[in-house]
């Protein structure tokens, strides 16, 4: 289980003969990360809907003969004052939670992007953004050469928008823009040169599956689908100008995340625009890709190669 600050995930994989093959995924939107910009704690309401999330999760798992479970908890959770009663109730239902650090979660990420590469050149960058923060990582194959963490993500960067009287569709690109500034200044210059930039995360597969105008979403499309800087400007603009109604019916769009859909987008945009490229490799591989398969290679002794696992989708 990966439970972030938009969006909670599932899967589960057999090794079977040498082989591995996923036998379920599930994903919601919980939001754990809403209001809590402001107030520095998650609300009773998000906790209510995460923990229902869970049992539901785990409600699923009944089902299968489990020999082993991970979960892991991301930003919104290292944030938070009262993670620990979140925590705490989830235990209740069997699930002992790990909150991992920006590292760790880089480096899951990194390994879920690059078995996802059809061409693995080095070195490559990995841009993963979540709702409460984005991973820049320098990567030489499936290693982490060097990471930065932004705390920023589009959960947390839609809401401080709510906070300021700029226009929304302004602040977001400017307040992008300063984060990764102030943290990638420092970093730019072992990151120039590189072209390769995949991106993962929830925003990431979204624009691919927008940009595809997917009714039903396909990893199998939407994995190693290209977009350009200026096609991902244009995209920007079309969804910043609609309304929140009119926005939740785009095809390849979940209605949960269109609030949050122009913000995720300035992210990445400014950041590519920061490193002057001129587009960007969606990847359906990221952190829950990466832990199944780092969990399946520590608990069966299996080692998941990277032609094998062009084939997991989660």
């Amino acid at each position: 289980m990966d439970l972030g600050s938009q969006t909670f995930r599932m899967a589960g994989a057999e090794v079977e003969e040498g082989r591995a093959r996923v036998l379920f995924s599930k994903r919601a939107n919980v939001r754990m990360g809403q209001s809590l910009l402001r107030n520095g704690f998650f609300s009773k309401e998000a906790i209510k809907r995460g923990i229902e999330t869970v049992a539901n999760f785990m409600k699923e798992l009944s089902s299968w003969e489990i020999a082993s479970l991970r979960a892991i908890a991301t930003e919104a959770f290292r944030r938070a004052s009262n993670s620990n009663d979140f925590l705490r109730e989830a235990k209740k239902l069997g699930v002992a939670i790990e909150i991992i650090s920006p590292e760790e979660e880089a480096s899951l990420a990194v390994k879920g992007a690059y078995l996802t590469l059809q061409n693995s050149k080095s070195p490559w960058i990995m841009v993963d953004s979540g709702g409460g923060s984005t991973e820049i990582v320098l990567c030489d194959k499936d290693r982490v050469r060097q990471c930065v963490s932004l705390k920023m993500g589009a959960v947390s960067l839609k809401e401080e928008s709510l906070q300021t009287s700029l226009a929304s569709r302004k602040f977001l690109r400017k307040a992008a823009l300063e984060r990764i500034v102030q943290g990638l200044d420092a970093f730019k210059k072992q990151l120039s040169g590189v072209k390769t930039v995949v991106a993962t995360g929830g925003t990431a597969t979204t624009i691919a599956a927008v940009a595809l105008g997917l009714s039903i979403y396909d990893p199998r499309k939407v994995r190693g689908f290209v977009i350009s800087c200026q096609e991902l400007e244009e995209l920007y603009d079309r969804v910043s100008d609609m309304d929140l109604e009119t926005r939740k019916k785009i095809k390849g769009l979940e209605p949960e995340r269109a609030d949050i859909f122009p913000a995720g987008i300035a992210i990445l945009l400014e950041l590519i625009r920061y490193l002057g490229l001129e587009k960007i490799i969606i990847s359906d591989g990221g952190i829950l890709l990466g832990l199944l398969t780092a969990f399946m290679e520590k608990e069966c002794n299996f080692y998941v190669e990277l032609s094998g696992a062009r084939g997991l989708y989660v």
